[in-house]
């Protein structure tokens, strides 16, 4: 940006001072000559990410939520864009183009912030403060509309069906013409398909039914007993070595069933007791 003020013949130092060294722009005057517009989102961009820095070197934050993450992505396909438009740089050019997108090899379900394990690691005020970013982030990329995409590009995955097979990344077959496949299973952490233990999960569905109903522990207690859970792999794991854990299917079923039923805790509750 400096560079760019330079080029159109702008100043970057401030006014010297006596007995002071020279300083030259900030990065927040440089973003308010070159982006005047507040709404802009290469701004917005690098201000959200200058604010999440800032507040790194106060807060422990031990990982990047997926969703901010987003922020990252736009702004590493902003700068090419900038040096093209600015300075007819052609940064492919120049380095592998592999290197001009974010890549890692993680399931970034276990970097949600509604990941027991990650609230784990961080302190109370961290947490909150990245929960409040996070919104704000969300908030932004919807109210930019279709210029979002120089603010925020969310990383998913997306499936679609095409009835022709050289436009597909994975062809399935059925029937007896088609071809055979073989399903192979990989093993997977505990800490990622039961990341909950039992306090956890009551906290969950309590704040997924947003009060139409509150769940304790002697709810948990029955629900686990009438239904068996312990007896379900994806619900429920334990181990030698570890407590109780519980997957998020449990908790989204939990969900389901009570908001079917109003009168599912204490139906559960009375047949608990008829058991025993």
């Amino acid at each position: 940006m400096k560079a760019k003020l330079l080029d159109s013949g702008s100043k970057i130092f401030y006014p010297k001072k006596r007995k002071q060294p020279r300083r030259s722009l900030s990065l927040d005057d440089c973003l308010k000559r070159l982006f005047t517009s507040e709404d802009d989102p290469i701004r917005l961009n690098i201000e959200r990410i200058h604010e999440l820095r800032n507040n790194a070197t106060h807060l422990v934050i031990p990982f990047i939520p997926r969703d901010i993450m987003g922020l990252f992505q736009a702004g590493v396909i902003n700068f090419p864009r900038a040096l093209q438009d600015w300075f007819s740089i052609s940064l492919s050019e120049r380095i592998p183009l592999g290197m001009m997108v974010l890549v890692y090899d993680f399931d970034p379900e276990q970097y949600s912030l509604e990941s027991a394990r990650m609230r784990r690691r961080m302190t109370v005020g961290t947490f909150r403060w990245l929960t409040d970013f996070q919104t704000r982030i969300q908030r932004d990329a919807t109210s930019l509309g279709n210029k979002q995409d120089r603010f925020y590009i969310p990383i998913n995955y997306k499936v679609a069906i095409t009835r022709n097979p050289r436009k597909a990344d994975i062809v399935l077959s059925a029937g007896g013409t088609g071809q055979e496949a073989v399903i192979i299973e990989r093993p997977r952490s505990p800490d990622v398909t039961h990341p909950y233990r039992r306090k956890e999960v009551i906290e969950l569905v309590n704040g997924k039914l947003q009060g139409s109903c509150t769940v304790n522990s002697y709810d948990f207690d029955c629900v686990k007993k009438v239904f068996n859970i312990e007896s379900n792999s994806e619900f429920y794991y334990k181990d030698k070595w570890s407590p109780k854990r519980y997957g998020r299917g449990f908790v989204d079923w939990i969900v389901r069933r009570a908001q079917r039923n109003p009168e599912f805790f204490s139906r559960t509750r009375r047949r608990a007791k008829r058991l025993g």
